[in-house]
């Protein structure tokens, strides 16, 4: 019973991860169209925090607390246990102090270096999303630790959706109330706060609070082992999550930059602003596209390393040549279609056609993220949990040069095409890793080249779709581009899943090991017989 509960908890804890990604990036599509460019811009120039902040509450600290207190436990050390869990939250509660300290009062050395004074009000406004930490990873920590993942999975899916109501909320009374981009950024950031709020208190109802109750006063606790033992752990987070950060250390880059090297080519301010606006539409395509490409490939994962534990190495490369041709179609389908239809998708999705050319080169980051996201699941599945960090590492630093490289010289199209090379970079790094380790199998060429068949003719018909219907819709109003963006989206799809069930890319025993899609299958062959 207890594995049933503990493989039903995981299975839920996927779902809401899943889900909590998606409204992550979707939210974002409304907000731009309520507040504009430039009040997506403002918020875009302060999301980074928070999007640190939460990854290391879902995916660093509780992890690594769990892990510590669960090894604890096993053998009957309940009062280690118990210190380790206070070490951690005080240890965390003082880094929050000081984090909020910092941010509050540095606010406008900060906006300075964003290159606008007038982002002050909302970094402050976001500061205090650092106090969400300490409760959030202790309180989801120590329950995992005890094999309970459905309060994390329920007090982060509530977390989610409780903040994308706020700020979509906040942000439509602000417009109303005719508030201006940056108030409008700082409510937007309070929501993010209360959303946080929420999910720590569905924590604390979920859990009855025991977590709390279990944790020693301070006096008990010696000062030098809080900072001591959380150094240890904070690092070992940061370790694991560096991979789950990749896409905000991305925007982190950009929010430093980008705006500043504008202004110090010429380009005035609001200018600026405003096209820094324009470029974080791609954002949230990325994000979603990724989503996509990567949800039945990371499903094969757990596969992996199991065939790794149990030595069956054979096994182990198998998953890992049908999790690269996985994410090589539904990624690269992704990202053929969205660069086809960018344009009309740009303004289905949000309030004109601006920076359409610059979010054509984002949709090449589409199939490179979905590479990297499975290629750093595959090395954690072999247990070469570093390599991925390293590589965002690399990719970060790679993108800051490039930025500063590309962007007083082309623009906002050039922090696109940094983008796209510093994610290529990291992929090739990963690929290079795992041929150094012996561990890379990607199968033979002819499969991908099937593959590769299959997108060449999914963007020649999606092509003539959309050039038709264009044809026999004329009207530029944002109601023909809707149907245009989705009726050719459609195009594709069908085409992409009728290539998939009709020809040979996957062999029979491969069909069998892709998660809910071998049922679909079975269905769709019915029908034709």
């Amino acid at each position: 019973m207890r594995n049933k509960d503990l493989l039903q908890g995981v299975a839920i804890l996927s779902v809401a991860a899943l889900l909590a990604k998606v409204l992550s990036a979707a939210y974002r599509i409304p907000y731009q169209n309520l507040s504009g460019d430039m009040g997506y811009y403002v918020y875009q120039q302060v999301y980074p925090l928070y999007g640190i902040i939460i990854t290391l509450s879902m995916y660093g600290f509780p992890v690594v607390l769990s892990k510590h207190r669960a090894e604890l436990l096993a053998v009957g050390k309940n009062e280690e246990a118990r210190k380790i869990t206070s070490l951690l939250f005080y240890g965390l509660l003082i880094v929050a102090a000081l984090s909020w300290k910092l941010l509050f009062f540095l606010a406008p050395m900060i906006a300075e270096m964003m290159g606008d004074k007038n982002l002050i009000s909302p970094i402050r406004a976001m500061s205090y999303v650092v106090f969400l930490l300490p409760f959030l990873s202790v309180g989801r920590g120590y329950h995992q630790g005890a094999g309970e993942l459905i309060p994390t999975a329920v007090s982060h899916i509530v977390e989610q959706f409780v903040r994308v109501v706020l700020i979509l909320g906040f942000t439509y009374f602000f417009v109303i109330a005719g508030f201006d981009a940056y108030q409008i950024g700082s409510g937007a950031a309070y929501g993010s706060f209360f959303g946080g709020l929420i999910g720590i208190i569905a924590l604390l109802l979920l859990t009855k609070g025991v977590w709390m109750k279990e944790l020693l006063h301070p006096n008990k606790l010696r000062g030098r082992n809080i900072f001591k033992q959380n150094w240890s752990m904070f690092k070992h987070s940061l370790f694991i999550c560096l991979s789950a950060l990749m896409f905000v250390l991305m925007q982190l880059v950009d929010a430093f930059t980008i705006v500043q090297l504008l202004q110090m080519s010429g380009v005035q301010p609001e200018v600026a602003f405003k096209a820094k606006g324009v470029y974080d539409r791609g954002q949230p395509l990325i994000q979603l596209g990724t989503v996509l490409a990567t949800t039945l490939t990371l499903a094969l994962v757990p596969m992996l390393s199991k065939a790794v534990t149990e030595n069956e190495m054979y096994m182990a490369k198998k998953y890992q040549n049908l999790s690269y041709r996985l994410v090589f179609l539904i990624g690269g389908a992704a990202t053929v279609g969205l660069v086809i239809i960018i344009e009309p998708t740009n303004h289905m999705l949000f309030t004109d056609t601006t920076g359409t050319d610059v979010l054509g080169v984002l949709s090449i980051a589409i199939v490179l993220s979905s590479f990297f996201v499975t290629l750093s699941a595959v090395l954690q599945g072999y247990n070469y949990t570093y390599v991925p960090a390293i590589a965002v590492g690399i990719g970060a630093t790679a993108k800051l040069g490039l930025n500063v490289l590309f962007v007083p010289i082309f623009g906002t199209i050039g922090a696109a095409w940094s983008t796209v090379v510093a994610m290529l970079v990291m992929v090739i790094y990963l690929v290079m890793s795992l041929k150094r380790k012996r561990q890379l199998y990607v199968g033979p060429f002819s499969l991908y080249v099937r593959i590769g068949c299959v997108l060449v003719m999914m963007g020649l018909l999606t092509s003539l779709w959309k050039s038709g219907i264009t044809t026999v819709l004329p009207m530029e109003d944002r109601g023909m581009d809707t149907i245009i963006a989705l009726s050719s989206a459609g195009v594709g799809g069908i085409v992409v899943v009728c290539c998939l069930f009709l020809l040979p890319i996957f062999t029979e025993e491969e069909w069998n090991k892709i998660p809910k899609l071998n049922k679909v299958r079975a269905r769709f062959g019915k029908r034709r017989r």
